[in-house]
């Protein structure tokens, strides 16, 4: 079985996403160990400003919003409004009050967004974000200096196991739309200039990873 090698498309993502939306929690229990892990390498602390970079149905914002307390602010950003519904619902039914919500692909977020005013960044099995420089570009204008990065998601098997990566890439079909770097999803993320990389870990059994690290603006 030949892999599939597709280039990110955004509109096929939404589409995708809106199918998943109402199912998305069901399909996922298994990332909740992982998602834990991610929190804890942002290190947040009170007043801290986070951003949880493609949301998707909210899972990591009861959790972002108890963190960096009243005097902080998560920003929750997700271009599928089918996702971004289900995160709204899911902060009015908590009572999250310091979340702000931003409709929008990550490229286009400095509309939104100032620049220099984010301390972490939350990047949860978002794939396509990571292998787009546009979008990792519009992060690093968002970020305070020594901003902190978590990030996790799936990738393909290494060793023997590497066999299965068709199967790999058929499962994970509907959740991204390229398997460019899918053996190293963080590698641009982290050859990035003035990026150190302070965790990367393989996760079951070598399907997923787990990254953390800070970047550091540039002076010149």
């Amino acid at each position: 079985m030949q892999l599939l090698d597709f280039s990110a498309d955004l509109s096929r993502s939404n589409n995708q996403y809106t199918q998943l939306a109402e199912r998305y929690d069901d399909l996922t229990p298994r990332l909740e160990p992982i998602r834990r892990d991610a929190h804890q390498l942002l290190r947040l602390t009170a007043c801290d400003v986070v951003m949880d970079v493609g949301c998707g149905t909210g899972k990591s914002l009861a959790a972002l919003s108890a963190s960096v307390g009243p005097g902080g602010k998560v920003l929750a950003v997700e271009p599928c409004a089918a996702m971004m519904q289900q995160a709204k619902a899911r902060a009015r039914s908590q009572r999250l009050a310091n979340i702000q919500f931003i409709d929008s692909a990550v490229e286009a977020m400095s509309a939104h967004v100032a620049g220099g005013q984010v301390n972490a960044f939350l990047l949860m099995f978002t794939h396509d974000v990571l292998q787009s420089d546009a979008a990792l570009a519009a992060l690093m204008a968002a970020a305070k200096p020594d901003a902190r990065f978590a990030l996790a998601g799936g990738k393909f098997f290494a060793g023997p196991l590497a066999i299965l990566n068709p199967w790999v890439q058929w499962r994970q079909r509907p959740y991204c739309t390229t398997f460019a770097d899918y053996d190293a999803p963080w590698r641009k993320l982290c050859a990035m200039s003035g990026f150190r990389t302070e965790h990367l870990a393989e996760r079951y059994g070598g399907i997923a990873y787990l990254a953390g690290g800070a970047w550091s603006v540039e002076t010149s």
